[in-house]
């Protein structure tokens, strides 16, 4: 538990923190904890249109007969999680693609005899180096 000098010494120290000023520097720390998109604050990415995302928000709340606030909050909300599921798939597809290309220029460069190639694995390991994990250590015979 925290202890009231420890909360008073906080707030002292939050009075001296500004934060950015710019207006360069608030735009940059609106994006400090994006990494992917997917738990974003803003659903559209830089390489999206929101006027593609406008479109498709209306189709999905066209779909529904939202009558209250909550029910409207819900739709638009279902609108958000479905732009970023289709986002998650094009994403993943990109890995799958990348990954299985770099593993089939290894495989061709190489002799058969000298690489074992396993799509599966290769996959994976994109996957764990798109999240900062080290490859895999178990290689299938």
């Amino acid at each position: 538990m925290t202890s009231l000098r420890q909360i008073e010494a906080n707030r002292r120290n939050a009075l001296k923190s500004t934060g950015p000023i710019t207006p360069e520097g608030k735009e940059r720390s609106r994006s400090n904890a994006v990494r992917h998109g997917l738990t974003a604050e803003t659903v559209i990415a830089v390489l999206e249109s929101s006027a593609d995302y406008q479109a498709f928000e209306a189709v999905v709340t066209s779909d529904y007969n939202a009558e209250t606030a909550v029910e409207r909050e819900l739709v638009l909300r279902l609108a958000s999680v479905l732009w970023r599921l289709r986002r998650a798939t094009g994403m993943e597809t990109a890995i799958f693609d990348s990954a299985t290309e770099d593993a089939r220029f290894l495989f061709e460069a190489r002799p058969v005899s000298a690489f074992n190639f396993d799509a599966k694995t290769s996959i994976a390991e994109g996957f764990m180096q798109l999240g900062g994990v080290a490859k895999l250590s178990i290689r299938p015979p």
